[in-house]
């Protein structure tokens, strides 16, 4: 297979390096690009283009995308950072995916790029990650598992890490922004809306292998902006284990700033993430599962799988045929099951049960 130019901007970060070595591994040669030319030379690619732009100045930008098929943006935090990457992107005709987890970026890029998008033909993909890409192809292959005749009263996602796993200063800054919004709980999409006010109704649930339940409460996870612009249900909501929220209320400037650029590698490809879709009818119900290791690892592989099959389009299984431009939820753009079947290979398990 032939992939034509894919640009990475932000490769000098940490996620960005694991992207531009996924892309390595599958043959591909990317253009990276970023602000520092010194640091653009210490990211290992042969044969690499390597474009200076900042995200101050949008020319540049455009110049560094153009001739570009799809742009994948590692600079977070998105909610500062992303949205010039976007409009540059759009600007050259370039598709765009990005590993962003803001729940309050990606619904502003819904809301603000949608239509941008779809007159330029290009498809946008937020939160390529391993979380809100992965729940969200997970509620859609669970949700297709409920009687068709039987309404979809709710779906709740719930998150859960462990095992090490480390998190990078970047990572650490992104959650500190972050913070307020998932200490609030983010929204919940209730009857058409979503309402920042609302408390989730799911307060436990059992992950597997767990023994008992465990006692989750609201989260502001990215999918929540997403799920319900596929899968036609009442109510959508996003939980986590309680542990992860008082870890990451435990997070200040000084924390963050003090983490490493990379986690070691060790604690990277130990940690564990396990995610849950509990889908409820009015007579019947479903349960999906992911379970992974390597969260930024996942993370790598997802952001590359979606932007080498953006490229392909019509000659690949995984992409969505005769979806129209624009910007679209991660099952919007890709074949929920089939995508999800293709990161076996690479440890991450998905299942999905009725009754």
């Amino acid at each position: 297979m032939t992939i034509s130019a894919i640009a990475v901007h932000g490769a000098t970060g940490y996620t960005g390096r694991l992207v531009v070595a996924e892309l390595a591994r599958r043959g591909v040669t990317p253009v990276l690009v970023g602000r520092d030319p010194d640091r653009l030379n210490t990211v290992t690619a042969p044969g690499a283009e390597r474009r200076v732009a900042d995200l101050s100045d949008p020319t540049s930008l455009r110049a560094a995308f153009q001739d570009c098929a799809v742009v994948v943006n590692c600079a977070g935090p998105f909610a500062i950072h992303g949205e010039p990457v976007i409009r540059a992107a759009i600007d050259v005709g370039a598709h765009y995916v990005d590993i962003s987890g803001e729940q309050s970026y990606v619904m502003r890029v819904f809301d603000h790029f949608d239509e941008p998008a779809e007159r330029a033909g290009v498809t946008v993909v937020p939160m390529a990650n391993d979380g809100g890409f992965l729940a969200d192809l997970l509620a859609a292959v669970t949700a297709a598992r409920i009687d068709p005749h039987d309404p979809i009263d709710e779906v709740v996602l719930a998150h859960r890490t462990g095992g090490g796993g480390g998190l990078s200063r970047g990572s650490g800054r992104t959650a500190l922004l972050a913070r307020d919004m998932f200490a609030g709980g983010g929204l919940v999409y209730v009857d058409g809306r979503w309402r920042a006010d609302l408390p989730a109704t799911c307060t436990a649930i059992t992950f597997p292998g767990g023994p008992a339940p465990s006692t989750v409460a609201k989260a502001g996870f990215a999918e929540i902006a997403t799920v319900p612009r596929h899968v036609a249900a009442r109510r959508v909501e996003g939980v986590a284990e309680i542990t992860f929220l008082a870890r990451l209320a435990g997070l200040t400037p000084d924390v963050v700033e003090r983490l490493p650029e990379s986690p070691p590698e060790h604690l990277r490809t130990a940690g564990r993430f396990t995610l849950v879709a509990e889908v409820t009818g009015r007579t019947s119900r479903a349960r999906g599962v992911v379970e992974g290791t390597d969260t930024y690892g996942t993370t790598a592989v997802v952001a590359v799988q979606a932007a080498c099959q953006l490229v392909v389009q019509g000659a690949c299984q995984l992409v969505v045929q005769g979806a129209k431009p624009g910007v679209l939820a991660p099952a919007q753009a890709f074949t929920a099951g089939p995508f999800l079947d293709s990161l076996t290979s690479h440890g991450i398990r998905h299942t999905v049960e009725t009754g």
